[in-house]
């Protein structure tokens, strides 16, 4: 590893962490059958299967950042590789709630692995409680940044 400079900004750590965190997950999720679905796809897919209530399309550009236009598109990718399916909201036809569908669900016993192996090469170099110490300094910051 480089030699750093004391004074350099936590955003630099994150994102060189960030970085090899991503470089970590292709290396780990190319090694699967899965290669037709996108990363992005892998992690929409187990965000939905850890709802315990229904979730809308705007719920997944809220929890990853993304724009209307990028979801959309995003989505009705996925509804056409046959992850997802979108069903009309009891409440509100209108609205259209995302459920999985079987291969989301083989997509999802997938990623489970992935993450397991990610949280434990990242983890592995803690000290016991610092990384839920980690993650509440990150929620804090995230929680700033959002206002």
């Amino acid at each position: 590893m480089h030699s750093e400079s004391e004074n350099t900004d936590i955003s630099f750590y994150i994102k060189k962490l960030d970085n090899h965190i991503l470089r970590l997950s292709h290396s780990l999720y190319n090694r699967r059958e899965f290669r037709e679905y996108s990363l992005m796809n892998m992690w929409v897919v187990d965000f939905l299967y850890d709802q315990k209530r229904d979730i809308y399309q705007k719920d997944i550009e809220e929890e990853f950042f993304i724009n209307r236009a990028t979801a959309s598109k995003m989505l009705s990718l996925m509804e056409k590789k046959g992850l997802i399916c979108r069903v009309c909201a009891a409440h509100d036809a209108r609205l259209k709630k995302l459920e999985l569908l079987p291969e989301g669900l083989r997509l999802h016993e997938a990623c489970q692995s992935i993450r397991h192996e990610i949280e434990r090469t990242l983890t592995e170099a803690l000290q016991p409680g610092e990384a839920e110490q980690f993650k509440e300094m990150c929620r804090r910051m995230m929680s700033h940044l959002l206002g």
